[in-house]
């Protein structure tokens, strides 16, 4: 596994790149920034505010599974680089302001440079240590420890 420095560098890599493309968007309380089985294509950096990631539970609602807040990233990554189907919907919980970027320029980017490229890697090596310590959190509330 990557010394968690490596996750810091990709984390600035990515704050950097979505700052400095300045494009910054607006949500409301409620305001969805991907959609469920819709194309994924944005990416950003959260300046204020905060989102909901949710999907859909076996009760037909939705149940929260991560939250994201002003000084994250926020976006289904890597899904939008090649605009496959998100696979969470990506709600303001409130009123937030996002630095944001099309997936499909980043993945531009990555393919001119092979150091940008590895920090997309590393991010995506940090977003997946992230979910593994969210399913084991959940598995050991529940008292189970096999996952």
């Amino acid at each position: 596994m990557k010394q968690p420095n490596y996750y810091t560098q990709a984390l600035a890599y990515l704050r950097d790149y979505c700052l400095r493309h300045d494009r910054l968007m607006h949500y409301s309380a409620g305001d969805i920034f991907e959609t469920e089985g819709a194309a994924a294509r944005l990416f950003g950096y959260i300046e204020s505010g905060s989102f909901h990631y949710l999907v859909r539970n076996y009760e037909g609602g939705e149940s929260t599974v991560e939250t994201v807040a002003a000084g994250d990233l926020v976006g289904c990554y890597p899904y939008c680089l090649d605009g496959d189907a998100a696979p969470v919907t990506i709600r303001a919980d409130k009123p937030s302001t996002v630095y944001v970027v099309d997936g499909a320029d980043l993945e531009e980017h990555y393919r001119q440079s092979q150091a940008a490229e590895r920090m997309g890697r590393d991010y995506m090596a940090y977003r997946l240590e992230q979910v593994k310590s969210q399913i084991y959190s959940h598995y050991c509330e529940k008292g189970v420890r096999d996952v």
